[in-house]
């Protein structure tokens, strides 16, 4: 988390450069020196030290229809060939199809890196911490509930004022019950009058997030949130053109219906193959941008991805095989590891039998052993998980949620050891929920969406499963546009999904599984217009939301204890099994670029990204 000034309240230990920082001090370093590499030190041992943070998620909406653009795709479609001639643009292998970039509806990781390209905020992202966006100063209330923004003059895309307006119609957009935003409670978790506009029992008007004037915006919280500054950099608070939106569901993807505020501009988009992001000369600090245009590519396929960055075809990727990493840590000093907070886990429907059971849920859970995936599947330096909170999740003294033991590894929690199964507790549980040795039990299907190292992930558990609990699972591969579709309509028996946190309070880790969130377990105690399909109540979620609400309120260690209940409730309930806590990697070719930069929630940043000379 960060405050006003930009001090970082972490620990960071740089394991390429050779030396370590305590937290408390002001972080003035570049990309290289942010990121992490492997030196002579086992890659397994240096996230347990390092406290960081990142935010990843998942979509619900369904692609727009496929659109030409400004710019044909052969124009800048790769590297020039001579080395004399610099490229046309920066070649960025997202790897997947974003869901979206109207930043009201994001809620992926893929669609925040392009949307904070395009926009930008009160706030935004660099690699040192927050630094003014829009805003070019704020005020704080005495008692940490009022945010006064003073904007800086700027205008749309389209040459159009940008005002302290579009910022209030965007935030209440957020929590409008009629757009049913995915990420509304980013506004209801904390402004006042937000989560009562969105339930329908109050109005647009109620909500305390307004403007003072064209360039003054005030926003009033529920609670004090010392992470408030950093939170409102996240891509949903981007202001968005109203008059935009008034045209319809994939403005966004169409450069003709397309305007924002940010560094660069949508100049073509083709479904399936590529986004062209080309620079704003409408932006307020256009002359500091040096990079002409980026092009984000589509390339899935792990080795594919590798090969073409390897060819000189990709300058940047995080699509790399797994089984590549050592090799590439070794050889590649273009290789960068952080460890970020998040986790990588399965979330069970729990409107599906028989994962209904708290007891199978259970014993599914118990019955893998976390280790052996992340020693010889991920190899990357991902920590196996005995809870959901990642050991970078913070307390209010800069401690983790997390215990850790001298092998580096979590302290085995909520009857989850980090290095082994505990299979004959899971049978045990298998049998009390009427399926002894998993006589009976039906074939269930885990679904994925991601690239091959998701595949063997699959793969690893349902063998596990099978060994140690007899049960059959069969395995289900969507397009990720297409699952995420299928989780969002609740028609999956088991998914293998992950989250990450965009700042260390464990409220980050935690709200997916709120009432009005997005959640794809389908675990909540009424009915919510964010889930309009699902009708079968989970009581057990009831306990879960109460403590939630109850450590927001909070303070100091009856917060952090708060958040402790919630997470036992969440383990307990067992609507999500952890499975390990994330690192990023991310090759950047650095003889063609330069200044690519991330944000300390593992955000790419290519606002200062310009060719090598």
């Amino acid at each position: 988390m960060l405050d006003k000034s930009g001090t970082h309240i972490a620990l960071f230990i740089n394991i390429r450069m050779g030396f370590a920082e305590t937290g408390g001090l002001p972080l003035s370093k570049t990309n290289k020196e942010v990121f992490m590499r492997k030196s002579s030190m086992l890659i397994g041992i240096f996230a347990i030290m390092v406290f960081g943070g990142a935010r990843a998620g998942c979509s619900q909406k369904s692609s727009a229809p496929e659109t030409s653009g400004q710019a044909p795709a052969e124009s800048i479609a790769a590297p020039a060939a001579s080395a004399a001639e610099k490229p046309q643009a920066l070649i960025w292998n997202m790897g997947s199809e974003p869901k979206t970039w109207d930043p009201t509806l994001s809620s992926e990781t893929l669609s925040e890196y392009i949307t904070i390209s395009m926009f930008e905020g009160l706030t935004r992202q660099s690699a040192d911490g927050i630094e003014p966006g829009v805003a070019e100063s704020w005020d704080v209330s005495d008692d940490g509930l009022t945010y006064t923004f003073h904007l800086r003059k700027s205008n749309w895309s389209d040459g159009t004022p940008l005002t302290a307006h579009d910022f209030e119609y965007t935030w209440r957009r957020l929590c409008d019950p009629a757009v049913a935003s995915p990420s509304a409670a980013g506004v209801t978790d904390y402004v006042v009058g937000a989560a009562e506009y969105l339930a329908g029992t109050g109005t647009a008007d109620e909500v305390m997030a307004h403007a003072l004037d064209d360039y003054t915006f005030e926003v009033v919280l529920k609670n004090p949130a010392p992470f408030f500054l950093n939170r409102i950099s996240a891509d949903i608070y981007c202001p968005v053109n109203k008059k935009c939106v008034d045209l319809g569901e994939g403005w966004e993807k169409r450069p003709e219906t397309f305007i924002c505020n940010g560094p660069f501009i949508l100049g073509e988009y083709q479904i399936g193959s590529h986004i062209l992001m080309v620079k704003n000369d409408a932006y307020y600090d256009a002359d500091s941008i040096k990079m002409p245009a980026i092009k984000g590519i589509m390339i899935n396929d792990e080795n594919t991805s590798l090969q073409g960055y390897k060819a000189g075809d990709i300058h940047c990727t995080e699509v790399i095989p797994a089984e590549e990493i050592p090799t590439l840590l070794a050889e590649d000093p273009n290789l960068y590891v952080s460890p970020l907070t998040g986790t990588k886990y399965l979330d069970f429907n729990v409107d599906r039998d028989p994962v209904s059971d708290v007891k199978v849920r259970r014993a599914l859970t118990l019955a893998i052993n976390r280790k052996l995936i992340t020693d010889q599947i991920t190899r990357s330096g991902e920590i196996p998980a005995s809870g959901f909170l990642p050991i970078t999740t913070q307390k209010t003294d800069g401690s983790s949620y997390r215990t850790l033991q001298a092998n580096g590894l979590p302290e085995p929690a909520f009857g989850i050891s980090p290095d082994s199964a505990d299979v004959d507790t899971a049978k045990q549980l298998l049998a009390e929920a009427g399926f002894p040795d998993g006589e009976g039990f039906p074939e269930l299907e885990l679904l994925y969406y991601t690239g091959e190292s998701d595949k063997k992930i699959c793969e690893a558990i349902q063998q596990m499963w099978k060994e140690n609990l007899g049960i059959s699972v069969k395995l289900r591969n969507e397009d990720k546009s297409v699952a995420l579709q299928t989780k969002a309509d609740g028609k999956y028996d088991i998914s293998l999904s992950g989250w990450s946190a965009g700042y260390y309070d464990a409220s980050q880790m935690m709200k997916q599984f709120k009432l009005d969130s997005g959640c794809y377990a389908q675990w909540r105690y009424a009915e919510h217009p964010s889930a309009p399909h699902d009708h079968t109540l989970n009581p057990g979620q009831k306990a879960f939301e109460d403590t939630y609400q109850a450590a927001m309120a909070a303070q100091g260690t009856e917060r952090d204890e708060l958040w402790a209940q919630a997470e036992a409730i969440l383990m307990e309930e067992a609507p999500a099994c952890p499975l390990y806590y994330y690192v990023m990697k991310a090759l950047i070719n650095e003889d063609v670029v330069t200044n690519v930069e991330f944000s300390k929630t593992g955000n790419w940043i290519f606002r200062n990204a310009e060719f090598v000379d």
